[in-house]
């Protein structure tokens, strides 16, 4: 497992997802190169499942090394993760690698926890070394070179093969899962583990291990109802306050079921909308029952006391809102005809935008000393205003 020092933990927090070379004591004294990639759940299941890794670094015009990774999750147009070269211990990570070949790779999910790492070999150019060997420059923002780093990462993918230099990170091992087990607030915990975990499973206890600390009682995952039919599920979380309750349905995708084959975006885009319309009805279900004063029970069987004046908040998430764009007219009707008819914020969220919304509402609430619920509550009206403004599903929440 990797404790990612004071500076890299902060940055881990305020970015989304990030990759960062390492040089951390492994032995005691002994240092070893480490890469670490944080990123979204999706994304790191295509890692572990095979997608290929690579890495290129490049100069910025005003002489900085930076460097991206390169992540083929999809035939059409991969990903990549980029990070400026901003300390000495990437640079002596960076030429330790050169002369060792090899370095460990350790991957950490939108709760910033470690979920699984293993070892890969990467051959590391004179010319590479000759880059890394640049002075950063004084007070840049790493912000002030998204648009140029957009600009040379369009050409590495795009541009002509001369300027598409990639170096392979081939595994010298299997993927190995660390389990974490995070306690949150009323005696509950979640459970992650990324290789082991049913897929659907594991974003329900993600999204528990982000929304739990935000209310005292914690949050309830797989609340049930309890009536003269059976039982039958409530909603996969829910969280409750004075303010109102919250209701999470999750909708996943499976990844790992897919074999050796590595399923297209087009296809994840038309599984996960399938899921959603499915998901949409669910929540105005669980609405439903909320307000005729049906009895809501945890899983342990014990009545759950909700608040039932106020209009509760009703949240879908899913796995990556970039599968929506494609339909993004679509879902923002279908957002607006869910709000009108339930009378009811419905607000279409992925882990990413799940992990800013609660971060930034447990940052405001000790700011402010408000309670964390209220200040979340606030957030995600805040956050549905801006999608019907912008007429976009998938929009980024910065709270600054």
């Amino acid at each position: 497992m990797h404790l990612p020092r004071y500076q890299l933990w902060q940055e881990m927090l305020a970015t989304p997802q990030l990759v960062r070379f390492e040089f951390p004591c492994t032995n005691g004294d002994e240092r070893h190169p480490t890469l670490i990639i944080k990123a979204s759940s999706l994304l790191l299941k295509y890692i572990v499942q095979g997608a290929a890794l690579k890495i290129s670094f490049f100069r910025t015009s005003d002489n900085r090394c930076a460097y991206a990774l390169h992540i083929d999750d999809d035939p059409k147009c991969g990903v990549a993760l980029w990070s400026m070269l901003a300390s000495e211990d990437e640079v002596l990570s960076i030429k330790k690698l050169a002369e060792l070949g090899s370095c460990s790779i350790y991957l950490f999910n939108e709760a910033c926890t470690n979920c699984a790492w293993t070892s890969a070999t990467v051959a590391i150019s004179l010319e590479v070394l000759q880059l890394v060997d640049l002075p950063p420059p004084a007070n840049r923002n790493t912000a002030a070179y998204t648009n140029e780093i957009h600009y040379l990462l369009d050409i590495a993918q795009f541009g002509p093969p001369s300027a598409r230099t990639r170096i392979n990170v081939s595994l010298s091992a299997a993927w190995k899962p660390l389990q974490m087990d995070i306690i949150l607030n009323g005696g509950g915990y979640a459970s992650l583990n990324l290789l082991a975990d049913n897929e659907g499973a594991h974003q329900e206890q993600l999204a528990n291990a982000l929304l739990g600390e935000l209310s005292p009682a914690g949050a309830y995952i797989n609340a049930r109802l309890y009536d003269a039919a059976g039982d039958k599920e409530f909603t996969d979380i829910v969280l409750t306050h004075p303010t109102g309750a919250i209701l999470v349905e999750s909708k996943s995708l499976s990844i790992f079921g897919e074999g050796k084959r590595i399923p297209t975006r087009d296809k994840l885009a038309r599984t996960i909308q399938k899921a959603a319309k499915k998901g949409l009805n669910q929540l105005q279900g669980a609405i439903g029952s909320l307000r005729d004063g049906l009895e809501v029970f945890d899983g342990k069987a014990q009545p759950i006391r909700l608040e039932r004046v106020n209009s509760p908040q009703a949240i879908l998430l899913v796995p990556d809102l970039s599968l929506f764009d494609a339909n993004n007219d679509d879902w923002l009707l279908r957002v607006r005809a869910f709000t009108e008819k339930n009378k009811c914020q419905v607000h279409i969220l992925d882990t990413v935008q799940l992990f800013r919304l609660a971060q930034g509402a447990r940052m405001l609430s000790e700011q402010t000393h408000a309670a964390a619920m209220p200040v979340f509550n606030h957030l995600l009206q805040r956050r549905f205003d801006k999608v019907l403004q912008s007429g976009l599903i998938n929009i980024d929440t910065l709270i600054r």
